[in-house]
């Protein structure tokens, strides 16, 4: 079976060595049902991707990082050829770089790992990790972060149980009392030159480190500090494991109830490089406006508005109506530097369009 299989890969390289796209693709198919490989499904990604057809080499990628996952033994080069081929496909998808990295994103992780060496070995540990104590990498990103093991603050530990409370198990409160430090995640480095394209692609980017580094450290919750919003590791692995428009945004993006202004209102966004937003309670019910606001944070990524101008309307599928948004300074965090602070400003929802 894996003879017949190299014959066929071989085959295909003869095939596309000579320009012949569709026989490679045909003899590519026939080494993939006998025998799949990682190799098989990126050369014939590349030569689907040569004739047109973006979303059938995308997932080829897909299936040969399934491959890759599956097999604890993959080198790292491998997952350079599948990352590489799938920036590269997704490019012709999207050619807008969507909005440029200005924005560090920050995250906490309570941990109860008393000495730093642990800590290190632990990181190192895992194949997806490498720390040199400084900086952080996924080896198979193009973020590099900073990285830091804080003292044991019971004051940050209140804040984060209370902005959990009702949504997380009792025994995360009780891991996150008793934590001994803190693990300070802050993302892209300003000191090295970063090869990912746009400020959303970090972020995206940040779940995928989250997610191994974790379950490495132990943590059960990560604070993001561009929001307050508090995720559970297994929250984390979902987001990593289906990373879409969606996902990114409900990972950094926390809906707040202003009764003093009768709104509602998001943080976070910056993290992705967009304006966070606001909706009046007399223009929906905070029931409402909270899908709504989720909705147009999604809209916002799918469309690339990062550039858009001072005014849009948007409409919504679940209320069925159609609104005016202008844009304005970030009125509530207004301290630039500060974690929650949205220099791109935000959506204020105005009206609807009759």
């Amino acid at each position: 079976m894996l003879e017949a299989a190299k014959e066929r890969l071989e085959e295909a390289r003869s095939a596309l060595a000579r320009g012949d796209t569709q026989q490679a693709i045909t003899e590519l198919s026939a080494a993939i049902e006998i025998e799949p490989s990682v190799d098989a499904y990126l050369i014939r990604a590349e030569a689907i991707f040569s004739t047109g057809n973006v979303a059938a080499a995308l997932a080829d990628v897909d299936k040969a990082e399934e491959l890759y996952d599956a097999d604890p033994k993959s080198s790292s080069i491998l997952w350079e050829r599948i990352d590489d081929a799938r920036s590269r496909y997704k490019l012709v998808l999207n050619p807008d770089p969507g909005p440029p990295i200005t924005q560090r994103i920050s995250v906490m992780l309570p941990i109860q790992l008393l000495d730093p060496a642990d800590i290190f070995i632990r990181v190192n540990k895992r194949r997806e990790l490498q720390s040199d104590g400084k900086t952080l990498l996924r080896k198979h990103g193009s973020v590099i972060y900073d990285m830091e093991i804080l003292d044991r603050n019971p004051v940050w530990a209140e804040s984060i149980i209370e902005l959990t409370k009702g949504t997380r198990a009792n025994f995360h409160a009780e891991y996150i009392a008793n934590h001994a430090q803190f693990f300070h995640l802050q993302a892209p480095n300003l000191e090295f030159a970063q090869t990912t394209r746009n400020q959303y692609d970090v972020a995206a980017q940040l779940l995928h480190t989250l997610d191994p580094l974790m379950r490495a450290v132990n943590a059960p919750v990560a604070l993001m500090r561009n929001s307050n919003q508090v995720n559970a590791c297994e929250e984390i692995f979902n987001c990593a494991a289906e990373e879409t428009p969606a996902t990114v945004c409900a990972a950094y993006c926390r809906v707040y109830n202003d009764d003093e202004h009768a709104s509602i209102f998001s943080a976070g966004m910056h993290a992705l490089g967009y304006p966070d937003a606001e909706i009046p309670h007399d223009l929906m019910p905070p029931e409402a406006a909270q899908e709504v606001m989720f909705e147009f944070h999604e809209y916002q990524v799918d469309n690339l508005t990062w550039n858009a101008g001072p005014s849009i309307s948007f409409g919504s599928n679940i209320t069925n109506q159609i609104y005016t948004l202008n844009r304005y300074e970030c009125g509530r965090f207004e301290t630039p530097g500060e974690a929650r602070f949205n220099q791109y400003g935000l959506w204020l929802f105005e009206g609807t369009i009759s």
